[in-house]
């Protein structure tokens, strides 16, 4: 509840994210959270300090979700399906990503987000720490 929210166009898509901008809202990201408590264009916007390969997991994660891990150029670099508690599986980035969007399972898929689209961001967007 607490959370600031921002407004994200992903290709033509408009988006309200949660923004986790710490270590410590990064590492809690979308954990115990229900399908009933986001709608489908809402999500988390992850901002980490500098461009890096990127990893997540789903350790705790109730609910199927999508990821995009965006590059340098604001330009998804590759998105998967990830499934609920899946600790085994690797989600990682196919490159250096400084923003990581996570939505609803299913949600990229249905509206032809691919490698290659383009997000764009609030330029006051930044990682604390």
């Amino acid at each position: 509840e607490d959370l600031e929210q921002v407004e994200v166009m992903i290709a033509e898509h408009k988006f309200k994210l949660w923004v986790m901008d710490t270590p410590e809202k990064r590492q809690e990201g979308m954990m115990f959270l229900l399908n009933s408590d986001f709608k489908d264009n809402e999500g988390m916007i992850f901002v980490f300090p500098r461009p890096e390969p990127q990893r997540f997991w789903m350790m705790n994660t109730l609910v199927d979700l999508d990821i995009a891990y965006v590059g340098r150029d604001m330009r998804i670099l590759n998105v998967y399906t990830m499934k609920s508690r899946d600790i085994e599986s690797d989600y990682s980035s196919w490159g250096p990503s400084k923003i990581v969007i996570e939505v609803r399972a299913g949600l990229f898929k249905k509206l032809n987000i691919t490698r290659g689209t383009l997000v764009k961001v609030p330029p006051s967007l930044k990682a604390d720490r």
